[in-house]
């Protein structure tokens, strides 16, 4: 009880400072320190921690990763070709709301590290005839760019469940495919019926944020081809061939410097837009605090403390993920701290990893550590209580789906 006590306090503390607009690297810089205190564990532990994580190769590769992710948005939005691709796409699809949920969507195929950079500049876009606040947009972003989780073959979470548990991946995707139709009908439901046209004229914006543009020589090409090409290369270089994210991001940003012909004042407008110092502040705290996690061993006691209780193993296995993945803000988080106890108390059992695995996601979805919400709200500038409010209504609905669903009522 003394762990789930100290969690709880943590995560509060992380929250309350959240709400009231501090730096989400300040926040949770505090959780870790609040975490080391209520353990009592000495100081030289926390420092050991923050060496551990600044020397580990997963925390350099996800910064760098997502440094050139800005870098890639970048060229994407001052060459024009974002603009060009909304406006392919309106001209095949029936409103602005199917853009707004469609962008997202289709980027979520790649799961990227802070991949909702991606997709904000064009949902940003897509809102421009809405009256939508940075809350709504950030909203929209987060939930459709995830409506896939439970059922994309190159989720690392998804493929790490498979792996652990020994279900087949094609009869896990079976299991939860139904759930996918219910995100998405949820999604428009809470986030777009309601939205309203504006009745101003959309907003003419410069292309960044130094009023500049160079221009692309794709204007006789595909724009879907321009915009889309990188992206799927990207999969294509992690997936086929193995590459780090790191590495294919770097190679993908050096190739569309030369199709996009930049020059060096453009190159260098680049650079120092993707070094975004509250981003990667913000993303290296909150590896900082799962390392913190990890170390003070806090959450053996709650999987201790569940196990104690005689419960359905399905209610077990729910209870677990969700705190997994709210702990950790990513599937492979809270696979990881799931499965393998999901896999000793119910064997085999397709419907057990499957709870666990859409309770794990609505964990992640809420965690105020997830990688793709922190950059949402940082695109937008969007307020963290605010845009977490609709999350919260969403992910309820979806459990109520999954109570429905395995006969809890």
């Amino acid at each position: 009880m003394q762990s789930v006590v100290v969690i709880i306090l943590t995560l509060a503390v992380v929250i309350a400072l959240l709400h009231r607009k501090i730096e989400i690297g300040h926040a949770m810089l505090a959780g870790s320190l609040l975490l080391t205190v209520l353990t009592l564990s000495p100081p030289l532990a926390f420092v050991n921690s923050v060496v551990a994580t600044a020397v580990h190769p997963n925390t350099w590769e996800i910064l760098i990763a997502l440094y050139f992710v800005m870098c890639l948005e970048y060229q994407l939005r001052t060459s024009g070709l974002l603009d060009d691709v909304m406006a392919a796409a309106r001209a095949r699809l029936i409103s602005d709301k199917m853009l707004l949920a469609g962008m997202p969507a289709f980027l979520g195929f790649l799961p990227s590290i802070g991949g909702a950079l991606f997709s904000a500049p064009m949902v940003d876009n897509a809102s421009r005839r809405y009256n939508m606040t940075p809350e709504q947009k950030t909203a929209v972003n987060y939930w459709f760019r995830h409506i896939w989780e439970y059922v994309n073959p190159i989720n690392p979470g998804l493929l790490l469940a498979g792996q652990i548990t020994g279900i087949m991946l094609p009869l896990l995707i079976q299991t939860m495919a139904g759930f996918v139709v219910g995100a998405i009908a949820i999604g428009w439901f809470v986030c777009l019926a309601a939205v309203k046209e504006s009745a101003e004229p959309p907003p003419v914006e410069a292309n960044d944020e130094t009023g500049c543009q160079f221009v692309a020589p794709r204007r006789s090409l595909n724009p879907f081809l321009f915009t889309a090409g990188p992206i799927l290369l990207n999969i294509f270089l992690v997936v086929a061939l193995h590459l780090a994210a790191s590495l294919s991001m770097t190679l993908v940003v050096a190739l569309m410097m030369v199709v996009l012909r930049q020059g060096p004042s453009e190159i260098m407008a680049m650079l120092r837009h993707g070094l975004d110092r509250k981003l990667l502040w913000g993303i290296a705290s909150v590896l900082l605090f799962q390392r913190v996690l990890q170390d003070t061993a806090v959450l053996n006691g709650v999987v201790r403390l569940l196990d104690a209780y005689p419960v359905s193993p399905l209610i077990v296995a729910g209870a677990l993920a969700f705190a997994g993945g709210l702990l950790t803000g990513s599937s492979s988080g809270f696979v990881a701290l799931a499965m393998p106890i999901i896999v000793v108390l119910s064997p085999g059992d397709v419907s057990a990893v499957a709870v666990g695995f859409i309770l794990g996601t609505a964990g992640q979805m809420l965690s105020p550590m997830h990688m793709c919400f922190l950059v949402s709200i940082r695109y937008f500038g969007a307020d963290f209580a605010g845009s977490m409010r609709p999350i919260a209504v969403m992910e309820a609905m979806m459990v109520g789906m999954v109570l429905l669903r395995y006969g809890f009522f």
